[in-house]
């Protein structure tokens, strides 16, 4: 009887806490996910007897100390002092912190006040609720992402069949204000939804559906003539995936959103003469349907994949459960994926085709390409090698009112509202390990990137808009286990134009780390070193740069760093620019 007691009273007391604090701490949650079966129990599911309450935090300290005549206008010397707590009763986290500096105090906490958007997500075994200002995401053709006040359900259980259900406030209302043409006005609007899953040994079924509709009501004043309406919204979206035949996978969603622009719009007339799904989704004069498809084919043998994919969505679709949606789009991709030698030669490319102006309504339209391919190279455990290169390209063809009026022969004005934009871009890195020595390895690597663009109109590329990138960066690295040592010498070499101009920067460097007292003493010291000639005269410009560090840790707990960094310009045979800069820094943490 005294232990029943005794585990009642624990349950009691672990109650009383949490009701406590969910009262006291609830303004400064942000979004708090509590496992109620878990709460009060340890990872073996018993029930705890110490550390209800776990508070951490740390203080540091820095001074920094500064000398230079590049004018930045820095304090010779200055501190600052910041502090931190977090109280954690049960997953739910109150954090404060401050600062103090030689400009002034301040302080942040986040104690009773009333929070902007507050989230919960209480779970019990495969329930799992979303309560408050949250976001769901059922698609990306019907709600996707988008921020409520209200709640949500997520149903887990086991077995084939998953759901979700959500339902609440989309947003606010807003009065329109002529004083104020920075602020929109919006009608007060609320939306709910629900989907389904289904997934049996690789085969795939899902449905949802979403609604939206606005209040008319919520709005003193209407903003007609800013051509804000009322609106309501019904997206459905049905997806699939399923095996065809033995490594051949098929995956597709179909989607409709039928969307009334003004909700005090009349019913048609004639109903015969109405498109079917307008009857179906119970829509009037304001009444747009939309729809958009996506689907990809994949084939999987052995180590090889070659896929295809489609994607239709129709000029104008939008659903008001998203804040952003791409239409009038039309993409064809091609994917594939081969490995050769056991796998010691791994080749992946992808091919795709997107244009616009599906309706041929619009006054100008656009084709992309987007091409990449990729080749990872393992040779030995010593040597490893990977090259990329990628093309985007965009046709622009602008479809003037006057193109044939002021067209004297076939050949005038010829691509001239042709415009082009084409970019590429490569990488080419080698790693190749020197000495595999356990206790002294040897590593060294190389890597060399570019990028080139340019526009193109009429046939012709404009030379201010030409740019090309170039970046050489060698690095060898050496080590020594038992000293707890390492040695690092680089080279980097930069070359870039933009239109006529063309620049050079190349320098290398040098660093070495090293630590003592069984590695609670952590220091290093660096040496850089970089010139930049310009339109291939040298403009004299040296940078030299030096940085020593030097750490001490302590019972895991403290922490103090000293460090110094020494910077030299030089420029044209200008007077040297210079710049010292030393700091000491505390940490203690706890």
């Amino acid at each position: 009887m005294k232990k029943l007691t005794a585990y009642w009273s624990g349950i009691s007391w672990r109650a009383t806490a949490l009701g406590l604090c969910f009262l006291l701490f609830t303004s400064s949650m942000q979004a708090q996910q509590v496992d109620l079966e878990n709460v009060g129990k340890d990872f073996k599911g018993k029930l705890k007897e110490k550390k209800p309450i776990k508070i951490t935090g740390g203080i540091s300290a820095n001074s920094i100390f500064y000398k230079g005549n590049a004018g930045t206008g820095r304090d010779p010397f200055s501190y600052f002092i910041n502090g931190n707590v977090n109280v954690n009763i049960y997953g739910i986290s109150v954090p404060a912190s401050f600062t103090y500096t030689n400009r002034g105090f301040s302080y942040n906490y986040t104690l009773p006040r009333t929070p902007n958007r507050l989230s919960l997500h209480p779970k019990y075994k495969w329930v799992t609720a979303h309560l408050g200002d949250v976001a769901t995401t059922f698609s990306p053709y019907t709600l996707n992402g988008l921020l409520y006040t209200g709640g949500g359900l997520d149903l887990t259980p086991k077995g084939k069949w998953k759901y979700s259900v959500m339902g609440g406030r989309l947003q606010k209302a807003v009065e329109y204000r002529p004083d104020n043409g920075q602020t929109l006005a919006t009608y007060k609007r609320f939306g709910y939804g629900a989907k389904v899953n289904y997934d049996n040994n690789g085969y795939k079924w899902g449905f949802s559906i979403f609604k939206a509709k606005d209040v008319l009501g919520s709005l003193e004043f209407k903003p007609d003539s800013l051509q804000i309406y009322p609106q309501q919204n019904t997206a459905v979206s049905i997806e699939e995936s399923m095996p065809l035949v033995k490594n051949l996978v098929l995956t597709s969603e179909y989607a409709i959103s039928a969307l009334t622009r003004d909700i005090r719009a009349p019913k048609y007339a004639d109903s015969n003469k109405v498109d079917w799904l307008v009857k179906l989704f119970n829509g009037t004069t304001a009444t747009n349907i939309y729809k958009a498809y996506k689907t990809q084919l994949n084939y999987t043998i052995g180590s090889s994949m070659v896929g295809v994919g489609y994607e239709r969505i129709d000029p104008g679709y939008q659903t008001l459960g998203a804040y952003y949606m791409n239409n009038d789009l039309e993409n064809i991709t091609a994917n594939f994926a081969q490995a050769f030698f056991k796998g010691k030669i791994n080749l992946a490319g992808n091919v795709g085709l997107q244009r616009d102006d599906l309706d041929g309504k619009k006054t100008g339209g656009s084709r992309r390409t987007v091409s990449a391919v990729n080749l990872n190279w393992n040779a030995s455990q010593r040597f490893t090698s990977s090259v990329s290169y990628s093309n985007f390209q965009t046709y622009t063809n602008v479809k003037p009112q006057f193109q044939y009026i002021n067209q004297l022969t076939p050949f005038d004005n010829l691509d001239t509202l042709n415009f082009r934009q084409l970019s590429q871009n490569g990488n080419v890195n080698v790693n190749y390990v020197v000495s595999t020595n356990k206790e002294r390895p040897q590593n060294l690597n190389v890597n060399l990137s570019f990028q080139d663009s340019y526009d193109m109109q009429g046939g012709i590329i404009t030379e201010a808009s030409a740019s090309q990138f170039y970046n050489f960066a060698g690095s060898y690295n050496f080590n020594n286990i038992k000293k707890a040592m390492s040695i690092t010498g680089a080279m980097n070499v930069t070359y870039n134009t933009i239109g006529k101009n063309e620049m050079i920067t190349l320098g290398p460097t040098v660093s070495v780390s090293n630590q003592f007292w069984n590695k609670q003493i952590r220091t290093n010291g660096s040496v850089s070193y970089n010139t930049t000639p310009a339109n291939a005269v040298s403009t004299g410009q040296q940078v030299i740069s030096v940085r020593l560090t030097a750490g001490y840790v302590y019972k895991k707990k403290h922490n103090v760093n000293i460090s110094a960094v020494s910077m030299n310009r030089t420029a044209g045979g200008q007077k040297a620019i210079y710049d010292y800069t030393g700091t000491i820094a505390y940490n203690y943490n706890f």
